[in-house]
């Protein structure tokens, strides 16, 4: 009986030692300056991901835009992604904000859900996309965010850009 119960502990350690490598901001304090630094030597972008626990389009938005096997490789690839569940009483790091998530929301000036904020390897907010997205534009959002073309043009002249490459 003692070794059954041992061994569902260590399931349950395994289980959610494997739950924390996919993301950063579940328990404890997140600290995105760190994840910067990072990002700087991977190359890769954060994915700040904005939302409420009982926000129909945040659910919405994790069961399609986050859970398309497109998106969710090119996340793997060229992303870090954060959760920001604003109802979670985790704390955050960023910059000179230390504080929980509802109030790093409220820092960054986000009041609509979902939103997602996308910073660079220098630790600066590049791109916010606020509101529900779906599948597609979810991903072609990612595609514009790692080539880096937020530094010549606008999301709208990007997909302008690609209508006319077609």
């Amino acid at each position: 009986m003692l070794r059954r119960l041992n061994l569902k502990y260590f399931k349950l350690i395994i289980l959610l030692i494997l739950l924390s490598t996919f993301s950063y901001g579940r328990g404890g304090v997140v600290d995105i300056d760190q994840i910067a630094q990072e990002a700087k030597i991977e190359k890769k972008h954060i994915i700040l991901f904005f939302h409420m626990t009982h926000c129909p389009y945040c659910i919405r938005m994790i069961y399609n835009a986050f859970s398309d096997t497109f998106a969710k490789q090119k996340m793997k690839k060229n992303y870090i992604y954060v959760d920001v569940n604003i109802d979670d009483n985790d704390l955050i790091k960023y910059k000179d904000y230390q504080g929980d998530k509802r109030g790093f929301s409220k820092n960054l000036n986000i009041a609509f859900y979902p939103t997602v904020v996308f910073i660079d390897e220098n630790n600066e907010i590049v791109y916010a996309l606020k509101g529900y997205r779906d599948t597609t534009t979810f991903n072609l959002i990612l595609d514009y965010i790692n080539e880096k073309l937020y530094l010549e043009t606008d999301f709208a002249g990007y997909l302008t850009d690609l209508e006319f490459r077609d």
